[in-house]
């Protein structure tokens, strides 16, 4: 399995988080600013985007540059890229804050991701987002709030594990959101969406 990590421009992930990154045998793809807090600690395989947040455009062979009129966000580009660069998994650091549409937009690269057959996780300081349309386990520890929203209109969870509030039959809707502030009694929880039958978003504390 080839693993990659994506570092998006958004609120820098904290001294300790970067520190705790393992970076080994990981393909490193940086959008735009993010290169500001990620040179400190590696030289990323790639660095992409229009490079009007960094404020000037860097060189070398691993340098995309795009022009500022696009279609697509930078984060849009480089879960693309990860894709043709053939990675399996990723985990995206540098998705929150910033303009609100940005982190929205930066929440739905998950399901792109999972269009592309990546399995991602939205990495935050607070919370780690995850995107499923089927089956998903995630380790997480016990006693961790667990919130699962609905991202197609609706979602039928056919079964979960490991939560206090078991949410299995429960169909949910952007009108019905029961799936708030479940918790983790176990270092692990699974949950599973029927095949079809929508797809959901899980926020899970840290």
């Amino acid at each position: 399995m080839k693993e990659g990590l994506i570092f998006l421009n958004g609120d820098a992930p904290s001294e300790k988080t970067l520190k705790s990154i393992s970076f080994a045998g990981k393909t490193v793809i940086c959008a735009d600013g993010a290169l500001r807090y990620l040179q400190k600690y590696i030289e990323p395989d790639v660095i992409m985007g229009d490079f009007d947040s960094l404020g000037y455009i860097p060189t070398g062979k691993n340098v995309k540059k795009f022009p500022i009129d696009k279609d697509y966000t930078d984060g849009h580009l480089v879960v693309k890229e990860a894709a043709e660069l053939g990675i399996d998994s990723v985990e995206i650091y540098g998705g929150f804050g910033g303009r609100i549409d940005h982190e929205y937009a930066n929440i739905a690269l998950l399901a792109l991701a999972d269009w592309y057959e990546i399995k991602a996780v939205l990495k935050g300081e607070k919370a780690d987002v995850y995107y499923t349309k089927g089956d998903i386990s995630i380790v997480c520890g016990k006693n961790k709030i667990v919130s699962i929203v609905p991202y197609s209109d609706t979602a039928h969870i056919i079964q979960t594990r490991g939560l206090k509030f078991d949410a299995g039959g429960l169909i949910l809707n952007k009108l019905h959101l029961i799936g708030m502030s479940n918790q983790s009694v176990c270092d692990e929880i699974s949950i599973s969406v029927g095949k079809g039958e929508g797809s959901v978003l899980i926020f899970v504390e840290r």
